[in-house]
C-alpha cells in the first residue's frame, strides 16, 4: 500500500494546527501580518522611470541642464560615470558636479569623484547609488590638481519622476 498521500494530509493538518495555535497565542501579531500583506504602494503608479546621459568635457566647464518635465520632481537614485583626463603639468583629479534645486530651497551641489583605473591611470570611472531630489538639475565638471590637457566624461543618471503636489 502507498501511504504517501496520508503523509501529505498529515503535514497539511499539522501546519494548520500550528497556525491556529500561533494565532490564538498572539492574535495581534497575526492581524498585523495580515494587514501588512494587504498594504499597497499607492505611490508606485505615479513614478515614471527616468534616465539621462550628459557629456562633460574640458571645453564646456559649464553646467549642462537636465530636462525635467514641468510639474515633476526628479529623484536621482543612481549615478554612473566614465571618462578620461590627463594633464601635462602633473596629477589631476576630475570631479563631476551635480547641482540640484528644489523649489523653495537653496541649491545644493553634490561632488562625485571618479576613481582612476589601476591599469590605465588616465581612465576614470565611478558608479553608485545616491538620493538627490531636483526640480532642476545641472551637471558639470571640474578638477583638482593641474589643469587638464583633456577631460571627457559621460555621466548617466537614473531614477524616477514624481508629480509635485
Amino acid at each position: 500500500m502507498n501511504f504517501g498521500w496520508k503523509k501529505q494530509i498529515a503535514a497539511v493538518a499539522v501546519t494548520g494546527a500550528v497556525l491556529i495555535i500561533g494565532s490564538l497565542s498572539n492574535p495581534r501579531q497575526l492581524l498585523a501580518q495580515a494587514k501588512a500583506a494587504l498594504v499597497q504602494d499607492i505611490d508606485q503608479p505615479a513614478r515614471q522611470p527616468f534616465q539621462a546621459t550628459v557629456s562633460v568635457n574640458s571645453n564646456n566647464f559649464v553646467f549642462t541642464p537636465v530636462s525635467i518635465p514641468s510639474g515633476k520632481r526628479l529623484v536621482v537614485e543612481y549615478v554612473a560615470m566614465s571618462g578620461a583626463a590627463a594633464s601635462a603639468g602633473g596629477p589631476i583629479q576630475p570631479v563631476i558636479l551635480l547641482n540640484s534645486s528644489v523649489t523653495g530651497s537653496a541649491p545644493a551641489t553634490f561632488y562625485v569623484q571618479p576613481a582612476p583605473s589601476t591599469v590605465t591611470p588616465q581612465q576614470f570611472y565611478n558608479s553608485g547609488p545616491v538620493t538627490i531630489y531636483a526640480d532642476s538639475l545641472n551637471i558639470g565638471g571640474g578638477y583638482s590638481g593641474f589643469a587638464p590637457s583633456f577631460l571627457v566624461f559621460n555621466v548617466v543618471i537614473s531614477g524616477h519622476l514624481v508629480s509635485i503636489p
